[in-house]
């Protein structure tokens, strides 16, 4: 189950991310601590289907958009790609995501 675990904590991370909220802002709207999102998101704590609803309802998002776990062989983000993510998927200016993509792509391409 530890892997479900920490495809949900991540999964919550992402979406947490994209709509510019802090761990205690979301648990502010989701009547839970920002602790207890911060160690679901490691995957450190599992959570009840109540708060996970709650979390939902908070991020205005269907449960299934955090809970689908899809393919098992789906890969797992890794942290340094969900910090490349935060960094782009913040409010950025289009022709700045732009720039990051292309040097990203670049870098990829010379790698391969």
């Amino acid at each position: 189950m530890k892997h479900v675990r920490k495809f949900l904590g991540q999964r919550l991370r992402t979406l947490r991310k994209q709509r510019g909220l802090s761990q205690e802002r979301l648990g502010e709207r989701a009547s839970l601590s920002g602790k207890f999102i911060g160690e679901v998101e490691r995957g450190e704590k599992s959570i009840s289907m109540d708060s996970l609803w709650r979390v939902s309802a908070a991020l205005e998002v269907p449960m299934r958009d955090l809970t689908d776990v899809g393919d098992k062989h789906t890969p797992i983000p890794s942290e340094d790609a969900e910090k490349i993510f935060a960094l782009v998927s913040g409010r950025r200016r289009p022709e700045d995501v732009r720039k990051a993509y292309n040097v990203l792509r670049a870098m990829f391409t010379r790698a391969s």
